[in-house]
């Protein structure tokens, strides 16, 4: 016989999602446990190091923005908000495959006539596209219940599918970024929310790129679990959650030890519930979310022996380049090499592509792009691909995504694709984390701080 360990609540996952929610947790006074099968903190955001290209290298190439409250409140809490500062000002470089180029930025003016003078001078655009914008602007700006949008495609909904290729694109280059989704396939009702929050409820739209790995911005938080009493323990696999009749026990690992508490969040991509708490995910309060499918991310790095981009980091417009970063400059790498990481959301058509493939399909895209990669020798390159990145927010999904309750006492879930009314973002997550605690606040309010339980070996 062994003595199972107790905690008043025990997390399991260590992405955005769960380290919200145990930093959350602690800041109740509960004794948390938060376990991460990987050797790393942040999940679907995290990063380790490069042996191949040198440096730190994420997952996917994650960027925030001014709306994005909660996670950006999280790495102040953590002590990391200067590793991933924000803009004074929205101003993104654009270019395209044909030498143009221009900025996105806001002036001082009230919203939305902040962004219109950036918009007028895009030379994609004709008068009539720029009409077209302004009329959707108002709608969106007049739309009062997003929900209501749900049955609809954004760009449907925005009349601007029947219009060409041009208008679509307009839409496409903040869409497919932000909700991992072109605009005539997300849901209205999260393309309007993406647009309203992002760029048309305040001046404030500013653009923020970690200036370092994912994973660092929340390494502070096994320390601030631990000054709370507390531990994060990372490697170590969940097999299954512990429930009975009474609610919520605790976790079982997969090497057969218990784990004792009456509180558990679950925190992570919807599968993970589905692994740990079959039963639960089975639920019909819960069962919904096995319709939304999901939508890969791709990421192609490149390392030239030179820099080679106009900016740190730039929007292609109507390319399959999507946005290019470079990681060298934004990470402040010594050396005159520049390593620039071709990030590709919804990239459903190169997913299962080898490599190589993929290599030579976007390198010709990047010459055009940024012509001194022309002449630039490339020292080093890979592929990195997440194929179930995100949650697919298309019409009709909003309605599946539940929120933190389970129908077990004492357990909850947290994640980006649960019910945050965000897409799926670090946002969500970093939302999702402080909704479940809240909820197991107010739900089991008996005294948290479980005895040792004796439990068999």
């Amino acid at each position: 016989m062994s003595r199972a360990e107790a905690y008043d609540c025990i997390v399991v996952g260590g992405g955005v999602a769960g380290v919200a929610a145990a930093v959350a947790a602690t800041d109740r006074g509960w004794r948390t446990l938060l376990l991460e099968r990987g050797r790393v903190l942040g999940g679907m955001a995290r990063s380790f190091p490069d042996d191949r290209l040198g440096g730190e290298m994420d997952c996917g190439q994650h960027v925030l923005m001014t709306c994005c409250t909660e996670y950006r409140a999280l790495l102040r809490r953590l002590g990391t908000a200067h590793l991933a500062p924000l803009q004074e000002r929205l101003d993104v470089h654009v270019v395209d495959e044909e030498g143009r180029s221009a900025r996105l930025r806001e002036v001082h003016m009230p919203p939305p006539l902040h962004l219109l003078p950036s918009l007028a001078r895009l030379p994609w655009l004709s008068t009539a596209d720029r009409a077209a914008v302004g009329l959707a602007v108002t709608r969106l700006r007049a739309a009062r219940d997003l929900d209501a949008l749900d049955s609809h495609t954004f760009a449907g909904w925005l009349g601007v599918a029947a219009h060409g290729p041009t208008r679509q694109a307009m839409w496409d280059l903040v869409t497919v970024a932000t909700c991992n989704l072109g605009a005539a396939e997300v849901s209205a009702g999260v393309g309007a929310f993406v647009m309203r929050e992002g760029f048309l409820r305040s001046r404030a739209a500013a653009v923020g790129v970690p200036r370092a790995g994912l994973s660092r911005l929340l390494e502070p938080a096994i320390d601030a679990v631990g000054r709370g009493g507390g531990e994060v323990r990372l490697g170590v696999a969940v097999d299954s959650v512990l429930h009975d009749g009474a609610g919520a026990a605790g976790v079982r690992t997969s090497s057969g030890h218990e784990l004792r508490a009456p509180r558990v969040v679950v925190a992570g991509p919807a599968p993970l519930l589905a692994r740990v708490a079959p039963d639960v995910a089975a639920h019909p309060t819960l069962a919904g979310w096995q319709r939304i499918t999901t939508s890969p991310i791709l990421n192609l790095h490149l390392r030239f022996d030179r820099p080679v981009l106009d900016a740190p980091y730039l929007a292609v417009w109507n390319s399959p380049l999507q946005w290019l970063f470079s990681r060298s400059r934004l990470h402040g790498e010594p050396g005159p090499e520049e390593t620039v990481v071709c990030s590709l959301s919804a990239a459903t058509d190169l997913a299962d592509l080898p490599a190589e493939e993929v290599r030579d399909r976007l390198l010709p895209h990047l010459h055009r792009a940024q012509p001194r990669s022309r002449d630039a020798r490339l020292i080093g390159w890979r592929v990195t691909r997440e194929r179930e990145a995100t949650a697919a927010l298309r019409p009709g999904t909003g309605a599946l995504r539940p929120g933190p309750a389970t129908p077990v006492a004492g357990l909850a879930i947290a994640g980006a694709w649960t019910a945050t009314g965000w897409p799926i973002t670090m946002e969500s997550a970093a939302r999702s984390g402080p909704a479940a605690i809240d909820h197991l606040a107010r739900t089991r309010r008996h005294s948290p701080r479980a005895a040792t339980l004796a439990a068999s070996a």
